[in-house]
């Protein structure tokens, strides 16, 4: 798995993890924002530098590949920062490796569909390897952030998803689908271990913008905050507001650590 580091002199550390059709390069509207935080950002399995390897188990496959990340740079512990696809590499990654877990941001949160849009995602899983990438995701980015103030987010993530093998694309898509029925799991361990988490999507955000409001129901002490007149890709649209809520985010818990220490 490719990386990058942003060495900032810090002693917390941010691990961004992009969405389906990302790379890096998603997240060049933050790094200057996060100048506090170490950050490391990482390019899922197929996507940007990253190979891509036809095998089982891809999500747990990437969860595992960050911890050997993790462990080689000497990092103990992170603030996820993650986005659209990138929700459900960091829930898996904190099902396998909460130890390591600060708290968990997630834009573009896209689990907890609704029973229309899974009947709608079991159609694309059906049907997969009969619609070719290079027609499927311009046409579904066009339907998720049909209006002029996502196109800046729909052109960069279609233009991105365009450099990705088709096998990855595909095998990115059955995770997603896979991992809706893990839902339980992943928020049994945010709950048990009382780990900080905020939701973050712009209302705009028609495919999935419920499935934060539902999540939040479920998760009590989460955060959760709605960008007006934002679509799916928060962090490219409206990336101003949504670094500065990230970073009051972050700050908050700092604050919050300092009064349990006094």
């Amino acid at each position: 798995m490719n990386y990058k580091i942003y060495n900032n002199n810090s002693t917390e550390w941010l691990l961004l993890i992009h969405g389906l059709g990302g790379s890096i390069n998603t997240w060049k509207y933050q790094i200057n924002d996060f100048e506090n935080y170490n950050i490391i950002a990482v390019d899922l399995e197929g996507h940007g530098d990253s190979t891509f390897q036809k095998h089982k188990n891809l999500l747990t496959r990437s969860a595992s590949d960050i911890n050997d990340i993790l462990e080689k740079e000497n990092i103990p512990k992170v603030h996820i920062i993650s986005m659209s696809l990138g929700t459900i590499v960091a829930l898996e990654f904190t099902y396998l490796y909460k130890e390591k877990v600060k708290s968990i941001i997630m834009a573009g949160y896209v689990l907890n569909l609704h029973l229309g849009f899974k009947t709608l995602l079991a159609f694309v899983e059906g049907f997969k390897y009969i619609i070719p990438k290079k027609f499927f995701y311009p046409m579904f980015a066009n339907l998720m952030m049909p209006h002029k103030n996502h196109k800046k987010a729909r052109e960069f993530f279609i233009k991105e998803s365009l450099k990705m093998k088709s096998a990855a694309f595909r095998m990115w898509l059955s995770e997603y689908f896979k991992t809706q029925f893990k839902l339980k799991d992943y928020l049994s361990i945010i709950r048990d271990n009382n780990l900080p988490v905020f939701l973050i999507s712009g209302k705009e955000d028609y495919f999935f913008v419920n499935c934060a409001k539902r999540t939040h129901k479920r998760i009590k002490k989460a955060r959760v905050y709605f960008i007006e007149k934002c679509g799916h890709v928060c962090s490219i649209e409206k990336y101003d507001i949504f670094n500065n809520l990230v970073v009051k985010f972050l700050n908050d818990l700092k604050a919050t650590e300092l009064i349990k220490e006094i």
